[in-house]
């Protein structure tokens, strides 16, 4: 009735279109300011990414970063961060949760007038990062007990020495 007026079905029908279009824009199509805004974001995740991983002790050249941009509305870029493993290693999976955390913490430091929590955060794989696997495990390994490596004592050839201490047994430590 009132879509003259840009309101109503029609209207609302047309600014969601609108904003559906932006979105869709590469970043190159982005008015001009908000492009050098993203620009110094990109770098900035770029530089914060290599400090968390020197502060953590992961070499650089393991991980490595692309960044898109989205846009919901025009002047609001969210990040897509997308963390590229180069390198395989354990210890990045079971610790890319707080890897991502710290990252993001990490940007909220250094630009604190920028809501970090929006961006998202997609961890890719290379295509030569020589992950060890190349089957699946059978399906009840996801549920089974003995998924989870065992903790084995080797022998020691000091273990007849008596030195007051109890010796060390293996355990069910759940």
């Amino acid at each position: 009735m009132f879509g003259f007026f840009g309101i109503g079905r029609a209207g609302r029908k047309q600014r969601d279109d609108t904003a559906t279009d932006f979105a869709s824009l590469p970043s190159s199509s982005l008015p001009l300011s908000t492009q050098q805004h993203t620009a110094t974001h990109r770098e900035l995740v770029r530089v914060v990414l290599r400090d968390t991983l020197r502060m953590n002790g992961i070499p650089p050249e393991w991980v490595g970063c692309e960044i898109l941009t989205r846009s919901r509305s025009v002047g609001d870029p969210v990040l897509q961060i997308q963390v590229l493993i180069h390198q395989w290693h354990e210890g990045l999976l079971r610790y890319a949760p707080l890897i991502q955390q710290q990252l993001l913490q990490a940007l909220q430091r250094f630009d604190p007038a920028t809501d970090h929590s929006r961006h998202t955060v997609v961890w890719r794989f290379s295509p030569a990062c020589e992950c060890p696997y190349t089957s699946m495990p059978e399906p009840g390994y996801w549920t089974s007990a003995t998924a989870l490596p065992k903790f084995d004592l080797s022998p020691s050839d000091l273990g007849h020495r008596d030195n007051g201490f109890a010796p060390t047994q293996q355990g069910h430590w759940r």
